[in-house]
């Protein structure tokens, strides 16, 4: 596995990936909804999108969750991750690309 520095950060082709597009993303909405935009099964009203930057944010909060972080903190250290899938949703809702993923 290669890795790309982006300021001052490692990022692995995994999440490149993922985020890119190129790959299977993963989705999994049997999974409390792993990989939809906004929290979990809440929000409702949002739809039920699927894009990629999603499905990287919430991996990663669930990773900083198995690490044994606390909810908060889990959050807290993916929170660059989550600009990038609230600006995916209306992507995802409005001009989808080839990774995103809607259910009805």
């Amino acid at each position: 596995m290669t890795t790309v520095e982006r300021m001052g950060e490692l990022l692995s082709d995994d999440l490149l990936i993922t985020v890119t597009g190129g790959a299977d993303p993963g989705y999994n909405p049997a999974d409390d909804a792993l990989g939809r935009a906004g929290p979990g099964r809440s929000w409702s009203w949002l739809g039920n999108y699927y894009p990629p930057e999603a499905l990287a944010h919430d991996k990663a909060v669930r990773g900083n969750l198995a690490a044994g972080s606390n909810p908060v903190m889990a959050h807290a250290k993916a929170v660059r991750l989550l600009p990038p899938a609230v600006g995916s949703y209306f992507r995802a809702r409005f001009h989808p690309g080839p990774d995103d993923m809607h259910l009805p």
